[in-house]
């Protein structure tokens, strides 16, 4: 221990004779830990965002069925037709589910095209969705003006806006009780969301925010009198516990209902939660294994540098031996100012790797999370880079020859 702290001591001495050269040896290793760093907490912000948005819009009790196979679902099996638009969801569906155990209410949901206006004013990127008055009791609606659709509105010319889509119609005005027109045909306001930070809802894979909703029956205006296709069918459980059995039961009673094709998947908030973490992780580990290429090359630095101080330091490494210092003791000497330049460079990179992840996450509205994890990583890679790119320069000091290294100019 005393021999190691004695080699610590002699490694600051040796980097401060030489500051700018200790510096510029250790920028690939600032570059490199810092940018590991600051993308780890950038793509861990960006998950609990996306997270605080799927739990903020995506009831937790809710219960997604879906057309076909979508990865990390329930009952999931391809189907072609549903890929290019078909859909094999049908109103004997929801009866099928209204009939499963623990789930209270049941919710299909339908895509209408067309434009909705007001007067010469279009929000041509507006999602036209029709459902039941069900679809409050499986989603977290809030609402800035008016209400939801209710039973009283089946086959009424009435529309619910997204707080998005709101505002591009009628500014910050109360849209309740205007009137606005989808393929020419006027529909009445009775409510406006909140606009929201929520982008998305994954059960749907619709933008919210800039969406309207319709009756159910009402949507047949716009498919000459025939039931609108069902794109997705929401389904509120009683209880988060009985999420999962109730997923099985409901998997059960579709199959039935489908003649027991797995044409259908079912999505739970887990599922979602899990498919997204599993992607931005995916996008995250690829650009921080680019991002670690300058960590190999701050290692090469330091190997470099750490060559040309044991040819420098040759006659101090002869002295040395003379006096009786082992080839062990020489060995560790460099090997830890080797660790000592790189761990330095490594809490270097730390500190800036917070400044810039911040300065990113203030751009992107994204607030950063910095976990022990990615600062143990940084300090474990800092150190083993040191020793890695140490050990050979170390080697070479310590097989040099006491009179050989003495003799050296």
């Amino acid at each position: 221990m005393i021999m190691f702290w004695e080699n610590f001591k002699m490694a600051l001495v040796s980097l401060r004779s030489a500051k700018l050269r200790s510096l510029l040896t250790m920028l690939g290793i600032i570059i490199g830990v810092s940018a590991v760093v600051s993308i780890l907490a950038i793509g861990d912000g960006v998950k609990q965002s996306v997270q605080n948005q799927i739990t903020g819009v995506v009831n937790a009790n809710a219960l997604a069925i879906t057309s076909g196979k979508v990865g990390g679902g329930q009952g999931g099996g391809s189907n072609a037709g549903s890929s290019l638009g078909a859909s094999t969801l049908t109103a004997a569906d929801i009866t099928a589910l209204e009939a499963v155990p623990h789930i209270t209410a049941v919710a299909p949901i339908s895509i209408v095209s067309g434009i909705i206006a007001n007067g010469t004013t279009q929000s041509n990127g507006a999602l036209l969705l029709a459902t039941t008055p069900s679809f409050a009791d499986t989603e977290t609606l809030k609402f800035s003006h008016g209400r939801f659709i209710e039973n009283s509105d089946n086959n009424k010319q009435v529309v619910v806006l997204g707080g998005q889509l709101s505002t591009s119609l009628f500014g910050s005005a109360n849209p309740v009780g205007r009137t606005v027109t989808i393929r020419d045909l006027p529909f009445t306001v009775i409510g406006a969301l909140q606009t929201s930070d929520s982008s998305a809802s994954s059960l749907t894979g619709s933008n919210f925010d800039n969406a309207a909703y319709m009756p159910f029956e009402t949507a047949k205006l716009f498919s000459a009198g025939a039931p609108p296709q069902i794109l997705r069918i929401l389904a509120q459980v009683d209880t988060t516990s009985n999420v999962n059995s109730t997923a099985s039961a409901a998997t059960k009673a579709l199959l039935k209902s489908h003649g027991g094709q797995n044409d259908f998947t079912i999505l739970t908030q887990k599922d979602i939660l899990s498919t997204v973490n599993t992607v931005l992780s995916l996008l995250t580990d690829f650009i921080v294994a680019i991002a670690s290429i300058s960590l190999l090359v701050g290692g090469i630095g330091i190997m470099n540098i750490m060559l040309v101080s044991v040819t420098e330091r040759t006659r101090e490494i002869g002295l040395r031996k003379a006096l009786g210092a082992t080839s062990g003791t020489v060995l560790s000497q460099f090997l830890i100012e080797a660790i000592v330049l790189s761990l330095i460079g490594g809490g270097l990179g730390i500190l800036a790797a917070v400044g810039l992840a911040k300065g990113i996450g203030k751009a992107a509205k994204i607030t950063p999370v910095f976990t022990p994890d990615s600062i143990i990583l940084a300090v474990g890679v800092s150190g083993a880079v040191g020793i890695i790119f140490g050990f050979a320069p170390a080697v070479k000091a310590a097989r040099k020859r006491p009179i050989q290294a003495l003799k050296a100019e």
